[in-house]
């Protein structure tokens, strides 16, 4: 099988659609009904080899100049007619290169369909640009909602990252059930609970320690819900707060001004740390050394910082109705995360409760470990095969 997959996701800093992209293409490789796995980065198409060389000179830039590019980039896309231009562009470079490869199959990993003439397969993650459109630039929220519909007129079969996110389409768009296939997403096996020594290292340098801060990670912007965050910090006791860290971990992302404004401001004055870039190979390790993860987005298609979190063993407070509640299950705490009391009320308990049994336990870790990239690599190779 020659499988074409979009990997323009895959620019830095990676955010949930470039994780999925990334884990995707390397867990697909190490199946053997995949011949060749070619991958098109928005000017060529080159092997998967070739696409991780590139990735590997890339992240030789980091911290401050990736979160100016992607800044960048957000501001461009709020420009009359951005998305339409730089689609048309792109059909126009796919179609050409792709005609040359004689695929079995073509992958977009991210929505929207480019112009193929093959058998080809869309993964869609989630509806929020229709649900709460106020947390997307508009010109992205026109593109989608007049793209979309063509998409999944267009192709032979559809991917989603959760149940929650198949029921949406389903009803909304009245598709054939049979075209629609949920196929979960996997949490790297790097993600598991490391001992105080083993992260010392890493957290030392961060001026953190081992169980000692509340973490969230994810793209800074008002969908993930960080100001009903920061106000239910703000409500804690001063003995939680001066006890525990709030830690903020994440890329820059649309409209955060304000956010952001108030992120630097309570930095000051010493009420939580910003850590803008972590490198990968940290990431598991700043997980694993958290009392707590708290994560009240306000919707999510899966919620994969959830997961990470699950399989390092901590615990996790989320949002009760949205795709997270599907897999969470034991490992978290679920509320209603557009209540800053409710969401106030559930920390205070968590950390009082760490405070009087510092000594973790194992928070459905195992459960979340059950979820790997390469059965999701598999489910998806079998949509594929489908369609042979």
């Amino acid at each position: 099988m020659k499988i074409l997959i979009n990997s323009e996701s895959l620019r830095p800093p990676l955010t949930g659609i470039g994780n999925y992209t990334l884990h995707l293409l390397q867990a697909l490789q190490q199946q053997p009904e995949v011949a060749q796995l070619d991958c098109f980065n928005g000017r060529q198409i080159h092997s998967l080899s070739a696409l991780l060389q590139q990735r590997a000179g890339e992240n030789a830039t980091r911290g401050e100049g990736r979160a100016w590019q992607q800044q960048l980039r957000e501001s461009i896309r709020t420009l009359p007619y951005a998305y339409q231009l730089r689609s048309a562009w792109l059909d126009y470079q796919f179609e050409q290169l792709a005609k040359q490869g004689q695929y079995t199959i073509y992958h977009e990993p991210n929505f929207i369909l480019k112009k193929y003439s093959g058998p080809s397969v869309t993964t869609v993650h989630d509806l929020s640009f229709i649900h709460y459109p106020q947390y997307h630039p508009a010109e992205r929220v026109s593109w989608l909602s007049k793209e979309l519909p063509k998409t999944l007129a267009r192709a032979d079969a559809v991917i989603t990252d959760s149940d929650f996110i198949r029921d949406e389409l389903l009803e909304r768009y009245n598709l054939d059930e049979q075209k629609v296939t949920c196929v979960h997403l996997g949490v790297d096996s790097r993600f598991k609970p490391y001992t105080p020594s083993q992260t010392a290292a890493f957290l030392n340098s961060q001026g953190l320690q081992h169980g000692g801060y509340v973490l969230f990670v994810g793209t800074l912007e008002p969908r993930k819900g960080i100001e009903v965050l920061l106000d239910a910090w703000q409500q804690q006791p001063e003995q939680l707060r001066s006890s525990f860290t709030l830690v903020l971990a994440g890329a820059p992302g649309w409209c955060n001004g304000a956010l952001m404004k108030r992120i630097a401001l309570m930095q000051s004055e010493g009420s939580l740390r910003l850590l803008k870039f972590v490198d990968a190979s940290n990431l598991p390790l700043l997980y694993a050394g958290a009392a707590l993860f708290a994560y009240p987005s306000v919707y999510e298609g899966f919620g994969l910082p959830v997961l990470e979190a699950m399989a390092s063993g901590v615990k996790v407070i989320c949002a009760r109705h949205s795709a997270m509640a599907e897999f969470a299950l034991e490992g978290a705490c679920l509320n209603d995360s557009s209540s800053c009391d409710e969401l106030a009320n559930v920390l205070q308990r968590e950390l009082e409760r760490r405070i009087a049994c510092p000594s973790t336990g194992n928070f459905a870790t195992k459960h979340a470990q059950s979820f790997t990239w390469q059965t999701c690599a598999k489910q998806t190779l079998a949509v594929y095969q489908k369609l042979q």
